[in-house]
Protein backbone atom coordinates (compact mmCIF):
# COMPACT_ATOMS: atom_id res chain seq x y z
CA UNK A 1 0.00 0.00 0.00
CA UNK A 2 0.46 3.93 -0.55
CA UNK A 3 2.14 5.85 2.09
CA UNK A 4 0.52 6.01 4.74
CA UNK A 5 0.11 8.37 8.08
CA UNK A 6 2.95 9.39 10.66
CA UNK A 7 3.39 5.80 12.42
CA UNK A 8 1.16 5.19 15.49
CA UNK A 9 3.60 3.48 17.56
CA UNK A 10 3.02 3.00 21.75
CA UNK A 11 3.87 0.83 24.88
CA UNK A 12 1.80 -0.99 27.07
CA UNK A 13 1.59 -0.63 30.77
CA UNK A 14 -0.95 -1.66 32.54
CA UNK A 15 -2.12 -2.56 35.81
CA UNK A 16 -3.05 -6.28 36.86
CA UNK A 17 -4.17 -7.77 39.70
CA UNK A 18 -4.36 -11.96 40.46
CA UNK A 19 -5.66 -13.32 43.73
CA UNK A 20 -5.53 -17.08 44.27
CA UNK A 21 -8.20 -19.41 46.77
CA UNK A 22 -7.51 -22.49 48.80
CA UNK A 23 -9.58 -24.81 50.23
CA UNK A 24 -8.73 -27.65 52.70
CA UNK A 25 -8.24 -30.75 50.76
CA UNK A 26 -7.33 -31.45 47.28
CA UNK A 27 -9.20 -29.51 44.59
CA UNK A 28 -11.17 -31.49 41.52
CA UNK A 29 -10.21 -29.35 38.71
CA UNK A 30 -14.13 -29.93 37.04
CA UNK A 31 -14.96 -28.38 40.22
CA UNK A 32 -12.70 -25.12 39.38
CA UNK A 33 -14.67 -21.67 38.26
CA UNK A 34 -12.88 -20.77 34.97
CA UNK A 35 -11.22 -17.44 35.26
CA UNK A 36 -13.46 -14.63 32.52
CA UNK A 37 -11.62 -11.57 31.86
CA UNK A 38 -13.68 -8.63 32.36
CA UNK A 39 -13.98 -5.48 30.37
CA UNK A 40 -12.35 -2.25 32.05
CA UNK A 41 -10.93 0.93 31.11
CA UNK A 42 -7.59 0.49 32.00
CA UNK A 43 -5.07 0.43 29.55
CA UNK A 44 -2.64 2.18 27.31
CA UNK A 45 -4.28 3.62 23.94
CA UNK A 46 -3.83 5.45 21.16
CA UNK A 47 -6.38 6.81 18.61
CA UNK A 48 -7.04 9.82 15.73
CA UNK A 49 -9.61 12.32 15.02
CA UNK A 50 -10.75 15.41 13.35
CA UNK A 51 -12.79 18.27 13.93
CA UNK A 52 -13.04 22.02 13.93
CA UNK A 53 -11.29 24.99 16.03
CA UNK A 54 -12.83 28.53 16.47
CA UNK A 55 -10.52 31.82 17.47
CA UNK A 56 -10.75 34.43 19.36
CA UNK A 57 -8.06 36.72 19.99
CA UNK A 58 -7.98 40.64 21.56
CA UNK A 59 -5.75 42.66 19.36
CA UNK A 60 -3.94 45.52 21.12
CA UNK A 61 -2.22 47.98 19.31
CA UNK A 62 -0.37 50.97 20.88
CA UNK A 63 2.15 53.57 19.66
CA UNK A 64 3.50 56.77 21.19
CA UNK A 65 2.39 59.37 18.88
CA UNK A 66 -0.29 61.12 20.69
CA UNK A 67 -2.62 60.66 18.58
CA UNK A 68 -6.75 59.74 18.86
CA UNK A 69 -5.90 56.16 17.37
CA UNK A 70 -2.48 55.44 19.01
CA UNK A 71 -4.43 52.59 21.27
CA UNK A 72 -6.85 50.10 20.14
CA UNK A 73 -8.40 47.18 21.41
CA UNK A 74 -10.03 44.66 18.40
CA UNK A 75 -11.92 41.03 18.64
CA UNK A 76 -10.14 39.02 15.60
CA UNK A 77 -12.25 35.62 14.97
CA UNK A 78 -10.36 32.61 12.66
CA UNK A 79 -11.87 29.73 12.11
CA UNK A 80 -10.98 26.08 10.37
CA UNK A 81 -10.79 22.32 10.53
CA UNK A 82 -8.16 20.02 12.39
CA UNK A 83 -6.81 16.40 12.87
CA UNK A 84 -5.62 15.09 15.61
CA UNK A 85 -3.66 12.18 17.15
CA UNK A 86 -3.83 10.90 20.48
CA UNK A 87 -1.86 8.79 23.10
CA UNK A 88 -2.76 8.06 26.85
CA UNK A 89 -3.50 6.10 29.52
CA UNK A 90 -6.48 5.24 31.76
CA UNK A 91 -7.09 3.34 35.04
CA UNK A 92 -10.22 2.56 36.34
CA UNK A 93 -10.81 2.75 39.57
CA UNK A 94 -14.00 0.32 41.11
CA UNK A 95 -16.70 0.38 39.31
CA UNK A 96 -17.46 3.81 38.13
CA UNK A 97 -14.61 5.81 38.13
CA UNK A 98 -12.00 6.80 35.43
CA UNK A 99 -8.81 8.62 35.64
CA UNK A 100 -6.01 9.04 33.23
CA UNK A 101 -3.18 11.29 31.35
CA UNK A 102 -2.61 12.06 27.86
CA UNK A 103 -1.39 14.27 25.74
CA UNK A 104 -2.60 15.34 22.11
CA UNK A 105 -0.91 16.88 18.52
CA UNK A 106 -3.72 19.00 16.01
CA UNK A 107 -2.49 19.80 12.60
CA UNK A 108 -5.19 22.66 11.67
CA UNK A 109 -6.04 25.15 9.04
CA UNK A 110 -7.61 27.12 11.65
CA UNK A 111 -7.30 30.83 9.45
CA UNK A 112 -8.48 34.36 9.12
CA UNK A 113 -7.70 36.85 6.58
CA UNK A 114 -6.25 35.77 2.44
CA UNK A 115 -3.26 34.50 1.78
CA UNK A 116 -3.60 36.17 -1.60
CA UNK A 117 -4.01 39.26 -0.37
CA UNK A 118 -0.61 38.85 1.42
CA UNK A 119 -2.50 39.33 4.60
CA UNK A 120 -3.34 36.05 6.38
CA UNK A 121 -2.98 34.53 9.83
CA UNK A 122 -3.22 30.64 10.66
CA UNK A 123 -3.06 28.12 13.43
CA UNK A 124 -1.19 25.42 11.92
CA UNK A 125 -0.34 23.34 14.90
CA UNK A 126 -0.56 22.73 18.67
CA UNK A 127 -0.11 19.62 21.24
CA UNK A 128 -1.28 19.35 24.59
CA UNK A 129 -0.88 17.36 27.49
CA UNK A 130 -3.33 16.70 30.83
CA UNK A 131 -5.14 14.63 32.63
CA UNK A 132 -8.80 13.84 32.54
CA UNK A 133 -11.31 12.38 35.22
CA UNK A 134 -14.26 10.48 34.49
CA UNK A 135 -17.89 8.54 35.72
CA UNK A 136 -19.36 5.38 34.19
CA UNK A 137 -23.10 6.39 33.79
CA UNK A 138 -23.12 2.90 32.60
CA UNK A 139 -19.95 -0.07 31.68
CA UNK A 140 -19.95 1.41 27.84
CA UNK A 141 -20.09 5.23 28.70
CA UNK A 142 -17.97 7.42 29.84
CA UNK A 143 -18.80 11.30 31.00
CA UNK A 144 -15.21 13.08 31.84
CA UNK A 145 -13.59 16.00 32.04
CA UNK A 146 -9.91 17.32 31.21
CA UNK A 147 -7.43 19.98 31.81
CA UNK A 148 -4.21 20.52 31.36
CA UNK A 149 -1.17 22.72 29.22
CA UNK A 150 -1.54 23.35 25.59
CA UNK A 151 1.00 25.13 23.22
CA UNK A 152 -0.55 26.56 19.34
CA UNK A 153 2.03 27.87 16.71
CA UNK A 154 0.49 30.97 14.87
CA UNK A 155 2.00 31.70 11.14
CA UNK A 156 1.65 34.89 10.16
CA UNK A 157 1.58 36.33 6.32
CA UNK A 158 1.09 39.79 6.45
CA UNK A 159 -1.61 40.42 9.32
CA UNK A 160 0.42 41.33 12.01
CA UNK A 161 2.63 43.57 9.32
CA UNK A 162 1.81 47.59 10.62
CA UNK A 163 1.16 50.45 8.30
CA UNK A 164 3.43 53.77 9.01
CA UNK A 165 2.17 55.92 6.50
CA UNK A 166 -1.08 56.24 4.65
CA UNK A 167 -1.61 55.27 2.34
CA UNK A 168 0.66 52.82 2.81
CA UNK A 169 3.96 51.73 1.32
CA UNK A 170 6.24 49.15 0.98
CA UNK A 171 9.13 50.99 2.70
CA UNK A 172 6.94 51.98 5.78
CA UNK A 173 5.24 48.49 6.27
CA UNK A 174 6.97 47.15 10.11
CA UNK A 175 6.91 43.25 9.27
CA UNK A 176 5.35 41.66 12.16
CA UNK A 177 6.92 37.72 13.56
CA UNK A 178 7.16 35.35 11.08
CA UNK A 179 5.44 33.16 13.83
CA UNK A 180 4.78 32.60 17.19
CA UNK A 181 3.88 30.23 20.40
CA UNK A 182 1.06 30.72 22.42
CA UNK A 183 1.04 28.59 25.35
CA UNK A 184 -1.90 28.62 28.26
CA UNK A 185 -4.05 26.56 30.00
CA UNK A 186 -7.18 23.92 28.61
CA UNK A 187 -10.30 23.05 30.42
CA UNK A 188 -12.73 20.65 28.84
CA UNK A 189 -15.07 17.54 28.79
CA UNK A 190 -16.51 14.75 26.59
CA UNK A 191 -17.97 11.50 26.62
CA UNK A 192 -16.65 8.10 25.30
CA UNK A 193 -18.24 5.11 24.40
CA UNK A 194 -17.09 1.57 23.99
CA UNK A 195 -17.72 -0.04 20.44
CA UNK A 196 -16.07 -3.10 21.01
CA UNK A 197 -13.53 -4.93 23.51
CA UNK A 198 -10.90 -2.49 22.16
CA UNK A 199 -12.47 0.03 20.40
CA UNK A 200 -14.15 3.40 21.96
CA UNK A 201 -15.20 6.51 20.32
CA UNK A 202 -14.39 9.90 21.82
CA UNK A 203 -15.84 13.22 21.29
CA UNK A 204 -14.49 16.52 23.02
CA UNK A 205 -15.05 19.87 23.59
CA UNK A 206 -12.13 21.99 24.90
CA UNK A 207 -11.34 25.57 25.36
CA UNK A 208 -7.73 26.82 25.38
CA UNK A 209 -6.53 30.05 27.17
CA UNK A 210 -3.16 31.53 26.18
CA UNK A 211 -1.02 34.41 27.66
CA UNK A 212 -0.30 37.36 25.57
CA UNK A 213 2.55 37.72 23.39
CA UNK A 214 4.16 40.97 21.05
CA UNK A 215 3.66 39.78 17.83
CA UNK A 216 5.05 43.23 16.14
CA UNK A 217 7.12 46.13 17.86
CA UNK A 218 9.22 48.46 15.78
CA UNK A 219 10.37 52.09 15.59
CA UNK A 220 9.66 54.50 12.22
CA UNK A 221 10.32 58.12 11.81
CA UNK A 222 10.60 58.68 15.98
CA UNK A 223 7.49 56.81 16.95
CA UNK A 224 7.56 53.55 18.81
CA UNK A 225 5.06 50.92 17.57
CA UNK A 226 3.83 47.86 19.74
CA UNK A 227 0.94 45.20 18.87
CA UNK A 228 0.10 41.97 20.68
CA UNK A 229 -2.13 39.09 20.81
CA UNK A 230 -4.44 37.79 23.65
CA UNK A 231 -5.47 34.37 22.03
CA UNK A 232 -7.98 32.03 23.15
CA UNK A 233 -9.55 28.59 21.58
CA UNK A 234 -12.38 26.62 21.29
CA UNK A 235 -12.34 22.98 19.63
CA UNK A 236 -14.78 20.52 19.00
CA UNK A 237 -13.40 17.06 18.23
CA UNK A 238 -14.28 13.47 17.27
CA UNK A 239 -11.69 10.35 17.95
CA UNK A 240 -11.41 6.78 17.24
CA UNK A 241 -9.36 5.19 20.31
CA UNK A 242 -8.23 1.93 20.50
CA UNK A 243 -7.11 0.73 23.75
CA UNK A 244 -4.74 -2.33 24.30
CA UNK A 245 -6.68 -4.66 26.19
CA UNK A 246 -4.61 -7.51 28.82
CA UNK A 247 -4.56 -10.08 26.34
CA UNK A 248 -2.91 -8.07 23.67
CA UNK A 249 0.20 -7.05 26.27
CA UNK A 250 0.89 -10.09 27.67
CA UNK A 251 0.67 -12.15 24.44
CA UNK A 252 1.30 -9.72 21.37
CA UNK A 253 0.29 -11.31 18.51
CA UNK A 254 -1.90 -14.11 20.19
CA UNK A 255 -4.66 -13.26 18.39
CA UNK A 256 -3.43 -13.18 14.39
CA UNK A 257 -5.28 -16.23 12.55
CA UNK A 258 -5.19 -17.47 9.18
CA UNK A 259 -8.39 -17.11 8.81
CA UNK A 260 -8.80 -13.42 10.62
CA UNK A 261 -5.46 -12.26 9.44
CA UNK A 262 -3.44 -9.34 11.18
CA UNK A 263 -5.81 -6.34 12.31
CA UNK A 264 -2.88 -3.41 12.51
CA UNK A 265 -0.60 -2.23 9.37
CA UNK A 266 2.36 -0.06 10.08
CA UNK A 267 4.80 1.48 6.95
CA UNK A 268 7.67 3.88 6.64
CA UNK A 269 9.62 4.78 3.30
CA UNK A 270 11.50 7.40 1.72
CA UNK A 271 12.00 8.55 -1.33
CA UNK A 272 13.65 11.00 -3.63
CA UNK A 273 13.46 12.98 -6.69
CA UNK A 274 15.52 15.86 -8.81
CA UNK A 275 15.52 18.96 -5.84
CA UNK A 276 13.24 16.49 -3.89
CA UNK A 277 13.21 14.20 -0.57
CA UNK A 278 10.48 12.83 1.28
CA UNK A 279 9.99 10.79 4.40
CA UNK A 280 6.45 9.49 4.91
CA UNK A 281 4.71 7.07 7.84
CA UNK A 282 1.09 5.56 8.52
CA UNK A 283 -0.58 3.01 10.30
CA UNK A 284 -3.68 0.92 9.34
CA UNK A 285 -6.29 -0.49 12.00
CA UNK A 286 -9.19 -2.67 11.36
CA UNK A 287 -11.85 -2.09 13.54
CA UNK A 288 -13.77 -5.35 13.22
CA UNK A 289 -12.24 -8.93 12.54
CA UNK A 290 -8.88 -9.05 10.67
CA UNK A 291 -7.75 -7.77 7.31
CA UNK A 292 -8.85 -10.75 5.89
CA UNK A 293 -12.25 -10.46 6.11
CA UNK A 294 -14.50 -7.38 5.48
CA UNK A 295 -15.25 -4.62 7.78
CA UNK A 296 -13.95 -1.00 8.58
CA UNK A 297 -10.43 0.48 8.50
CA UNK A 298 -9.19 3.71 10.00
CA UNK A 299 -6.18 5.01 8.18
CA UNK A 300 -3.44 7.86 9.10
CA UNK A 301 -1.08 9.10 7.11
CA UNK A 302 1.54 11.70 7.53
CA UNK A 303 4.10 13.04 4.96
CA UNK A 304 7.71 15.21 5.76
CA UNK A 305 8.95 16.60 2.02
CA UNK A 306 11.65 18.99 1.62
CA UNK A 307 12.12 20.80 -2.30
CA UNK A 308 13.64 23.48 -3.91
CA UNK A 309 12.90 25.21 -7.62
CA UNK A 310 13.51 28.57 -9.42
CA UNK A 311 11.02 31.14 -10.15
CA UNK A 312 10.66 31.81 -13.84
CA UNK A 313 8.58 35.09 -13.91
CA UNK A 314 6.96 37.02 -10.91
CA UNK A 315 4.76 39.87 -11.79
CA UNK A 316 3.76 39.94 -7.59
CA UNK A 317 7.75 41.23 -7.02
CA UNK A 318 7.16 44.03 -9.31
CA UNK A 319 4.16 45.14 -7.73
CA UNK A 320 5.25 44.97 -4.48
CA UNK A 321 9.12 43.53 -3.87
CA UNK A 322 8.49 43.20 -0.33
CA UNK A 323 5.67 40.40 -0.53
CA UNK A 324 7.58 37.81 -3.18
CA UNK A 325 10.90 36.71 -4.46
CA UNK A 326 11.95 38.04 -7.78
CA UNK A 327 12.15 36.23 -10.92
CA UNK A 328 14.92 33.34 -10.87
CA UNK A 329 15.26 32.96 -6.85
CA UNK A 330 15.36 29.58 -5.52
CA UNK A 331 12.74 28.79 -3.19
CA UNK A 332 12.94 26.11 -0.86
CA UNK A 333 9.98 24.77 -0.02
CA UNK A 334 8.84 22.89 3.59
CA UNK A 335 5.98 20.27 2.59
CA UNK A 336 4.05 19.05 5.58
CA UNK A 337 0.75 16.63 5.46
CA UNK A 338 -1.55 14.53 7.82
CA UNK A 339 -4.55 13.06 7.19
CA UNK A 340 -7.49 10.89 9.13
CA UNK A 341 -9.47 8.28 7.30
CA UNK A 342 -12.61 5.80 7.86
CA UNK A 343 -12.63 3.01 4.92
CA UNK A 344 -14.54 -0.50 4.29
CA UNK A 345 -12.85 -2.94 3.06
CA UNK A 346 -14.03 -5.64 0.75
CA UNK A 347 -12.13 -9.04 0.60
CA UNK A 348 -12.24 -11.32 -2.26
CA UNK A 349 -10.74 -14.50 -2.98
CA UNK A 350 -7.43 -13.56 -4.36
CA UNK A 351 -7.71 -9.69 -4.42
CA UNK A 352 -8.96 -6.89 -1.85
CA UNK A 353 -10.48 -3.21 -1.92
CA UNK A 354 -11.17 -0.50 0.45
CA UNK A 355 -12.84 2.50 -0.18
CA UNK A 356 -12.06 5.89 2.39
CA UNK A 357 -13.40 9.33 3.36
CA UNK A 358 -11.54 11.52 5.60
CA UNK A 359 -9.96 14.93 6.42
CA UNK A 360 -6.61 16.20 5.64
CA UNK A 361 -4.59 19.12 6.64
CA UNK A 362 -1.48 20.37 4.60
CA UNK A 363 1.36 23.44 5.20
CA UNK A 364 3.66 24.38 2.57
CA UNK A 365 6.38 27.30 4.02
CA UNK A 366 8.16 28.91 1.41
CA UNK A 367 11.18 30.93 1.76
CA UNK A 368 11.00 33.08 0.04
CA UNK A 369 7.51 33.61 -0.41
CA UNK A 370 6.15 33.26 -3.87
CA UNK A 371 3.02 34.70 -4.31
CA UNK A 372 3.15 33.08 -8.21
CA UNK A 373 2.82 29.10 -6.70
CA UNK A 374 -0.89 28.29 -5.55
CA UNK A 375 0.54 25.93 -3.21
CA UNK A 376 1.69 27.94 -0.10
CA UNK A 377 0.18 28.44 3.39
CA UNK A 378 -2.05 25.82 4.59
CA UNK A 379 -5.02 24.63 3.55
CA UNK A 380 -7.03 21.66 5.01
CA UNK A 381 -10.31 19.98 3.60
CA UNK A 382 -11.98 16.30 2.76
CA UNK A 383 -10.14 13.77 1.47
CA UNK A 384 -11.47 10.22 -0.76
CA UNK A 385 -9.12 7.30 -1.29
CA UNK A 386 -9.67 3.66 -2.84
CA UNK A 387 -7.48 0.97 -3.25
CA UNK A 388 -7.06 -2.17 -4.88
CA UNK A 389 -5.00 -4.82 -4.92
CA UNK A 390 -4.70 -8.85 -5.70
CA UNK A 391 -2.98 -10.87 -2.90
CA UNK A 392 0.94 -11.46 -2.94
CA UNK A 393 0.35 -14.41 -0.44
CA UNK A 394 -1.48 -16.62 -3.01
CA UNK A 395 0.31 -19.07 -5.83
CA UNK A 396 -1.43 -16.91 -8.36
CA UNK A 397 1.93 -15.50 -10.04
CA UNK A 398 0.23 -12.36 -11.29
CA UNK A 399 0.08 -9.10 -9.27
CA UNK A 400 -1.75 -5.93 -9.54
CA UNK A 401 -2.31 -3.05 -7.58
CA UNK A 402 -3.92 0.89 -8.16
CA UNK A 403 -4.38 3.08 -5.52
CA UNK A 404 -6.09 6.53 -5.81
CA UNK A 405 -6.88 9.82 -4.39
CA UNK A 406 -8.02 13.14 -3.93
CA UNK A 407 -7.79 15.84 -1.36
CA UNK A 408 -9.36 19.19 -0.89
CA UNK A 409 -6.33 20.48 0.46
CA UNK A 410 -4.45 22.62 -2.39
CA UNK A 411 -6.82 20.16 -4.98
CA UNK A 412 -4.23 17.62 -5.13
CA UNK A 413 -4.65 14.36 -6.53
CA UNK A 414 -2.59 10.78 -6.84
CA UNK A 415 -2.78 7.61 -8.57
CA UNK A 416 -0.57 5.31 -9.14
CA UNK A 417 -0.47 1.29 -10.61
CA UNK A 418 1.85 -1.73 -10.73
CA UNK A 419 1.73 -4.89 -12.53
CA UNK A 420 3.76 -7.73 -11.27
CA UNK A 421 5.33 -11.27 -11.70
CA UNK A 422 5.36 -12.92 -8.27
CA UNK A 423 8.50 -14.97 -7.73
CA UNK A 424 7.88 -17.49 -4.93
CA UNK A 425 10.95 -18.46 -2.94
CA UNK A 426 13.68 -16.66 -4.65
CA UNK A 427 16.74 -15.13 -2.64
CA UNK A 428 15.57 -16.11 0.77
CA UNK A 429 12.52 -14.54 0.46
CA UNK A 430 8.82 -16.31 0.69
CA UNK A 431 7.91 -14.30 -2.50
CA UNK A 432 9.81 -11.72 -5.33
CA UNK A 433 7.17 -9.86 -6.70
CA UNK A 434 8.87 -7.12 -10.01
CA UNK A 435 7.33 -5.43 -12.51
CA UNK A 436 6.61 -2.01 -14.00
CA UNK A 437 4.62 1.22 -12.65
CA UNK A 438 3.47 4.44 -13.11
CA UNK A 439 1.94 7.15 -11.19
CA UNK A 440 0.74 11.01 -11.34
CA UNK A 441 0.67 13.84 -9.00
CA UNK A 442 -1.37 16.72 -9.84
CA UNK A 443 -0.99 19.77 -6.91
CA UNK A 444 -3.23 22.19 -8.30
CA UNK A 445 -2.35 22.23 -11.81
CA UNK A 446 1.49 21.59 -11.08
CA UNK A 447 1.29 17.77 -12.58
CA UNK A 448 4.40 15.09 -12.18
CA UNK A 449 4.11 11.73 -13.79
CA UNK A 450 6.43 8.92 -13.39
CA UNK A 451 7.23 5.61 -15.21
CA UNK A 452 9.45 3.38 -13.54
CA UNK A 453 9.90 -0.64 -11.94
CA UNK A 454 9.01 -1.53 -8.77
CA UNK A 455 10.46 -4.79 -5.89
CA UNK A 456 8.84 -6.09 -3.49
CA UNK A 457 10.17 -8.87 -1.18
CA UNK A 458 8.11 -10.60 1.81
CA UNK A 459 9.70 -12.31 4.69
CA UNK A 460 8.42 -13.20 7.87
CA UNK A 461 10.01 -11.35 10.85
CA UNK A 462 8.39 -13.80 13.32
CA UNK A 463 6.09 -16.52 12.15
CA UNK A 464 2.87 -14.18 12.95
CA UNK A 465 4.45 -10.64 11.37
CA UNK A 466 4.99 -10.33 7.88
CA UNK A 467 7.71 -7.80 6.51
CA UNK A 468 7.76 -6.01 3.56
CA UNK A 469 10.13 -4.36 1.66
CA UNK A 470 9.60 -2.48 -1.50
CA UNK A 471 11.83 -0.37 -3.72
CA UNK A 472 11.57 1.50 -6.78
CA UNK A 473 13.56 3.72 -8.99
CA UNK A 474 12.41 5.38 -12.67
CA UNK A 475 11.92 8.79 -14.38
CA UNK A 476 9.94 11.71 -13.74
CA UNK A 477 8.40 14.34 -16.06
CA UNK A 478 7.27 17.49 -15.01
CA UNK A 479 5.08 20.40 -16.90
CA UNK A 480 6.47 23.50 -14.64
CA UNK A 481 9.60 23.93 -12.81
CA UNK A 482 9.07 21.57 -10.29
CA UNK A 483 6.85 23.34 -7.60
CA UNK A 484 5.48 20.44 -5.81
CA UNK A 485 6.71 17.88 -3.76
CA UNK A 486 7.62 15.16 -6.06
CA UNK A 487 10.68 17.82 -7.48
CA UNK A 488 11.68 18.41 -11.26
CA UNK A 489 12.08 16.40 -13.75
CA UNK A 490 14.94 13.57 -13.82
CA UNK A 491 15.14 10.17 -11.62
CA UNK A 492 13.55 9.12 -8.93
CA UNK A 493 13.83 6.36 -6.43
CA UNK A 494 12.42 5.62 -3.36
CA UNK A 495 12.32 2.52 -0.58
CA UNK A 496 9.52 1.32 1.96
CA UNK A 497 8.89 -1.63 4.73
CA UNK A 498 5.90 -2.08 5.70
CA UNK A 499 5.11 -4.49 9.04
CA UNK A 500 1.53 -6.53 9.40
CA UNK A 501 1.07 -7.81 13.28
Amino acid sequence: MKKILMPISTGALLWLTAGAAYADGPVSLKDAVPVVETPTWSGVYFGAGMGFGHNHSKNNYYDDAGQSDSFSSKNEFANGGLVSLLYGIDRQIGDRFVLGVFGDIDLSDITRGSDNDHNALQIDRSWAIGARAGYLVTPDTLFFATAGYTQAHFQNDGWWDIDVADPPHPDTILHGRHSRQFGGYFVGGGIETRLTENFFLRGEVRYADYSRRITNAGTYEGTNYVDAEVPSLLTARASLVYKLGRSEVMNPGSEVTEDQGPKYIGYVGVEGAHHAWDVYSGALAKINGGFYTNGFVLRSEGVIADYNYRTTGNPAATADPTASAPSGSKIDADDRSLDVMLGYQWVFKNWSAIGYLGYEVRDVQLSPDDLNNDVRGTDSGLKVAFELETDDESNDPFYGSFETSYSMAFNSYWAQGRLGYNFQKLFNAESVIFGPEASVLDDDGDVATRVGAFTTLRYHLTPQIPVRLTFDVGNQFVNDSGESRSGGEGIYGGTMVRFDY
